[in-house]
């Protein structure tokens, strides 16, 4: 009996990451560009390549209504069954959004997991400091906690003032959807 419900087990195994490693993720990555373009975000100039466990997307511009918004150097999906990840790195936002916060992002590095299915959570590094977010599919809420870094502090005064600043220094910035 152990040794047959031992071997359901690793049948099962083997058949979770056989899906996960023949899965056509480029085709993952089309349908959230098509999602995307319902929301009139246009995302252009990419090369897709594909890996064993993750879909390596590299040199995005983002057009949103029709203005270049955000230009990306390199995107990596792991999209696995049971933990999804999305990690940005060298972000380049406009410079429209520059007169109100810096315009370059190091990293941002979003996460799903089946463990907690109810939040997604980010965290990113940039010119402006560091950011913690979470967003509660239920409730709708996104939760901004902001470091700032000394340049934020400096120059993007008025940006801070829509933040509530906390007791230990972070910025929040809540808002339901």
């Amino acid at each position: 009996m152990v040794k047959k419900l031992l071997r359901f087990f690793a049948f099962s195994l083997f058949f979770l990451f056989a899906l996960v490693l023949f899965t056509p993720k480029d085709s993952f990555y089309f349908l959230f560009e098509q999602e995307l373009q319902k929301l009139n975000i246009i995302v252009s100039n990419e090369t897709l390549q594909e890996r064993l466990l993750s879909l390596n997307v590299q040199n995005l511009e983002i057009n949103t209504k029709g203005i270049d918004t955000l230009v990306v150097k390199e995107v990596d999906f792991m999209l696995l069954l049971f933990y999804n990840a999305i990690n940005f790195q060298n972000l380049e936002i406009s410079s429209l959004m520059s007169a109100y916060i810096p315009s370059r992002v190091d990293t941002l590095d979003v996460r799903y997991t089946i463990l907690n299915p109810l939040v997604v959570r980010a965290k990113s590094r940039g010119d402006f400091g560091h950011l913690r977010a979470e967003f509660s599919l239920v409730d709708r809420e996104l939760k901004l906690f902001v470091t700032p870094s000394k340049l934020m502090l400096h120059k993007y005064k008025k940006t801070l003032q829509m933040l509530k600043k906390d007791e230990n220094g972070e910025y929040i910035y809540a808002k339901t959807f």
